[in-house]
């Protein structure tokens, strides 16, 4: 598994929010699980989800090579231009797909 460093007090998130990321070179959104939020760390200049102080913890629940990491760590790994499209609560949908993207939801159905 991977995993990344937690730089402070680590909250835990009730079932059922997740994060949708857009990631501009793919043309597609993907979804994932937030599993807790964190304060932001204090070499960020910003959270990914802007004017929050805190920023999500989110799961990549990949067979054989699960992901814990946050979402400005995967961002910054991702294609320049990815982005927070949004944060769904329990039982919300994406919404204003871009025309001729896919949304990736694996739980979804």
């Amino acid at each position: 598994m991977t995993s990344h460093q937690v730089s402070g007090p680590f909250v835990c998130a009730p079932n059922g929010w997740r994060i949708a990321i857009g990631d501009p070179e793919s043309s597609d959104i993907t979804v994932v699980p937030v599993i807790g939020w964190q304060p932001r760390a204090e070499d960020k200049a910003e959270s990914s989800v802007e004017g929050s102080a805190l920023e999500p913890v989110v799961l990549f629940d990949n067979v054989k090579e699960p992901i814990i990491t946050t979402v400005a760590d995967t961002i910054a790994g991702w294609s320049k231009g990815t982005y927070v499209h949004q944060v769904l609560a329990p039982g919300a949908s994406v919404r204003e797909v871009p025309e001729g993207w896919t949304v990736v939801d694996p739980y979804e159905g």
